[in-house]
């Protein structure tokens, strides 16, 4: 673009990924080069040469969509790597400064290691996660959502994005650390929230100064402080020596079959990822599925019905959570329509080509998971929300993954569709939640969906009948109300 050369395509990106993927998909096809520029700094892998052979390479920032795509970039580990800080930010280890350092350890976890790294990596998280263990976490979710729905009363209004971030707040608190309501777990995590939307500001690609003032100060700030609060909380863990059910210390126990643990830098990133991974995504979902339920009122009467005549009033248990057909067939369709990741971000590590197109190594692709999933040959009407669809709709792996697929599908998968499931059965067996007539809903996408300004909701006794109410925003771009 004039003057502002390949910026200005990223800055058009930023502003709205979805729509700008989606006029060029239309435009060019499942491939699309956005801009000839490098945006990421960091080396993909062993044997490539850095920023300079970046730029020389003509490497760039290359759009995907298609499920032939996908399944050939999210099996092909090896040959497309993960890549966990999007934008001219990570800088090369010959560049780091003192206050830029705390970002390589956050690059620790699982988002920001490949090859036989990540595999190492994986096997010693995969206790935490083991389906025992986070059945084992069923009656903390419970207790912690029933707390939530203790302060609702009939006729407020509530910022509902907000009551959920605080509830899987407090559930990731207390899997991840073993502290209910712990302030360290709070305000670590209110900390990332900020960090994650100062990362994703298009001053954070202009002005990339650490001078007082600009965005670039505030995200290094943000990255001290999350490095520090991370690893007091985990040597206070470990100076504890306790053997505690929580996921910490599972991480601590963890050895590999030389008998190696893993290191502190290593705890402390995977500990940062796991907790920030934990709640973002599932209070996004909680926000974008409530909000879709209040928009479609024969939906809540069918799943209303259903969750009365499993439970009884009950909270869920793990057995009675497999007898709620429609209640997954609503957190799928949601999961569906506004995906809580809409895009999945991968570096390519070697010259390689896609549905013959050369992407030199370096490039960096964004997997558009929201563009499969409103895929028209896969999902009849795909803006709409149909609950139904999945009575028969069988989608592959790579038709449809919120959660990924392949070596790097989420770890956490089972843990976050586990919490959302036993909030929404919850929360709908005692109240509905009304959109105000004319609230304006904006989605913030990044990598991940969230509203802007929160998601303000009436709350109504379960008895009372009410009729969808208009929306205003750009939310009506991505689906159909």
């Amino acid at each position: 673009m004039p003057v502002v050369g390949a910026t200005g395509n990223i800055l058009r990106y930023i502003r709205n990924p979805i729509r700008f993927a989606g006029e060029l998909f239309r435009r060019y096809g499942n491939v699309v080069s956005m801009v000839r520029a490098p945006i990421h700094i960091a080396s993909p892998g062993p044997g490539w040469g850095g920023r300079a052979a970046h730029d020389a390479a003509g490497a760039g920032v290359v759009l995907v969509n298609g499920a032939e795509n996908n399944r050939e970039i999210l099996t092909q580990h090896d040959r497309y790597h993960m890549i966990a800080l999007p934008g001219r930010l990570v800088p090369t280890l010959r560049e780091v400064t003192a206050r830029e350092r705390p970002m390589l350890r956050m690059m620790t976890g699982l988002f920001d290691v490949n090859g036989d790294e990540h595999r190492r990596h994986r096997r010693l998280l995969m206790p935490a996660f083991h389906k025992t263990r986070i059945e084992g976490y069923r009656d903390d979710m419970a207790r912690i959502t029933e707390e939530t729905l203790a302060r609702y009363r009939p006729g407020q209004l509530r910022d509902i994005h907000a009551d959920m971030t605080e509830l899987t707040l407090r559930v990731a608190t207390k899997t991840l650390f073993g502290e209910d309501e712990g302030e360290r777990g709070v305000a670590l995590a209110r900390m990332m929230q900020s960090w994650l939307v100062t990362m994703f500001s298009p001053w954070m690609l202009l002005l990339r100064f650490d001078a007082p003032g600009t965005p670039y100060r505030r995200f290094l700030d943000l990255t001290q402080a999350i490095d520090r609060e991370t690893e007091a909380i985990v040597r206070a863990k470990r100076s504890r020596g306790e053997d505690a059910a929580d996921m910490l210390s599972t991480l601590l126990a963890a050895r590999d079959e030389d008998g190696r643990a893993l290191d502190e830098d290593e705890l402390i990133g995977h500990a940062g990822v796991i907790f920030a991974a934990g709640h973002e995504t599932s209070t996004n979902a909680l926000a974008w599925t409530l909000f879709l339920l209040s928009q479609h009122e024969s939906v809540v009467r069918d799943l209303e019905d259903e969750l009365d005549g499993v439970l009884r009033g009950a909270p869920p248990s793990i057995e009675a959570l497999a007898k709620l057909p429609l209640l997954d067939a609503v957190v799928k369709e949601s999961m569906r329509v506004l995906p809580p990741v809409p895009l999945h971000p991968r570096i390519v590590a070697e010259d390689h080509e896609l549905s013959g197109h050369h992407l030199p190594a370096g490039s960096e692709l964004f997997l558009s998971i929201f563009h499969m999933h409103h895929d028209a040959a896969v999902f009849a009407e795909p803006e709409r929300f149909l609950p139904k669809r999945w009575e028969s709709c069988k989608p592959s792996v790579y038709e449809y993954n919120p959660f990924s697929a392949g070596p790097r599908m989420c770890i956490g998968a089972t843990f976050a569709l586990m919490e959302i499931k036993i909030v929404l059965a919850t929360m709908l067996q005692r109240f509905r939640l009304e959109l105000p007539e004319g609230t304006r809903v904006d989605p913030r996408i990044a990598i991940t969906m969230a509203p802007i300004g929160g998601l303000k909701m009436r709350v109504r006794r379960r008895d009372e009948r009410s009729r969808p109410s208009r929306v205003r925003g750009a939310i009506r771009e991505l689906v159909q109300l």
